[in-house]
């Protein structure tokens, strides 16, 4: 069954607005006023004492979050296609409505709790304690 409309208008706004605060974030990372090097470049992090291997670091964090950036583009991205296809809200693992409370709480997701669960135990990238 799809997704009432009232959710569909809600979660359609909230994948707008994260859509529009991710890419001005990464806007915020590579424009840059005049002639300055972008933050996402090693040369904008180093003045005339600086050391390079700090500057170096710096850019490498850049350049982390502006992949974090870009994959979340794209999540976000395929959540507004599943939207205007009709198959969002359906676990993609074994295909059963996701609940309306867990589609709010993260527009992006794509499998219901017990499918996420069995898929972060398999592939040991759930958030149980790390050493």
């Amino acid at each position: 069954m799809p997704i009432s409309q009232s959710l569909h208008d809600e979660v359609a706004k909230k994948l707008q607005d994260a859509r529009e605060a991710a890419l001005a974030t990464v806007r915020t990372r590579t424009d840059s006023p005049g002639d300055e090097a972008p933050s996402i470049s090693p040369m904008a992090h180093t003045g005339q004492n600086d050391d390079a291997p700090a500057a170096e670091m710096i850019a490498h964090n850049e350049e982390h979050f502006a992949d974090h950036e870009t994959a979340l583009l794209h999540e976000i991205d395929a959540a507004i296609g599943r939207l205007e296809s009709g198959g969002y809200g359906i676990c993609e693992s074994c295909g059963c409505e996701i609940p309306e409370q867990r589609l709010l709480a993260t527009p992006t997701v794509r499998t219901c709790v017990p499918c996420q669960e069995r898929i972060e135990k398999e592939e040991g990238t759930g958030r149980g304690p790390t050493m």
